[in-house]
């Protein structure tokens, strides 16, 4: 046995790497990987109940948040700094609430919230016709960020539905940027790349609001939790890094894709384990 929250060594091995691949891959596509990394936790790491999955889960989206902001936002230049703490001022308080909650509801039913996040953002994502947006209207603003992407979006059409994402994503244990950047594309207008970016700061408002509401209602295992951040923020890094050379229409077909199996394998493990 491996001294850490139990684990075998072959165990502790399967999660690090999971931890670092994961956020590899999702980094890519601007968001923090908890579609897979979650489902992941809960096939391997079994002696740990879900609240405590979710706890080390959300730790490390902090984290890596924190990475992959300073790729999108100072390399790529793809956050728009504005809208992105608009949307923080929602995402913060409902993320918190959500983690501070959650420990009161069973695990069967924060799992089935999950799988039913990812089905509806693969859903919006796939569907991808964008609301129209007139120049000049109510609640129309005009966008112009450092990379010169420019354009107009609704911010009306989405402070509710993201508030709403970072109140389940914050019970379930994840960011919600699966949800969110459809969300921001196809309500607000926002363009695929800059919704990405900008997501890159909400990562870190809703886990780590989330985190801090999972820590005060129940117990964090920290030497797991900490080693686990530490491969998934080389991972975040990586894949950020490779963000910029992808076009946007192979970029969504890699999010629909991910999002269906993660939803997949998340009700295999609500249902058959």
């Amino acid at each position: 046995m491996l001294g850490v929250e139990g684990l075998t060594t072959g165990t502790f091995i399967i999660v690090v790497i999971g931890s670092f691949s994961i956020p590899l891959v999702f980094s890519i596509f601007g968001r923090g990987g908890g579609e897979f990394k979650l489902p992941f936790f809960v096939t391997f790491l079994t002696m740990l109940p879900f609240f405590d999955l979710a706890t080390i889960s959300l730790f490390g989206f902090l984290l890596q948040g924190i990475t992959m902001l300073a790729i999108y936002g100072g390399k790529h230049k793809l956050v728009d700094w504005p809208l992105a703490f608009s949307l923080s001022a929602v995402v913060a308080p409902a993320a918190f609430l959500g983690g501070y909650i959650s420990i009161a509801i069973e695990a069967i039913y924060l799992k089935l919230a999950f799988a039913a996040m990812m089905v509806i953002a693969a859903v919006l994502m796939l569907k991808g016709k964008n609301v129209s947006i007139k120049i000049g209207g109510f609640g129309i603003w005009h966008r112009k960020i450092p990379s010169g992407v420019e354009y107009d979006m609704n911010l009306l059409l989405i402070l509710v539905p993201v508030g709403i994402i970072a109140l389940v994503a914050g019970m379930v244990g994840i960011a919600g940027g699966a949800l969110i950047i459809p969300i921001c594309t196809i309500l607000g207008g926002v363009p695929l790349s800059v919704a990405i970016g900008t997501n890159s700061l909400l990562i870190i408002v809703s886990s780590g609001t989330a985190f801090v509401g999972h820590v005060i209602r129940g117990t964090t295992p920290w030497a797991l939790t900490i080693i686990l951040a530490a491969a998934g923020v080389i991972g975040a890094f990586i894949g950020s890094n490779l963000h910029i050379g992808l076009k946007d229409k192979f970029i969504k077909i890699g999010f629909v894709v991910l999002l269906v199996a993660a939803a997949i394998w998340m009700i295999l493990k609500a249902y058959l384990v």
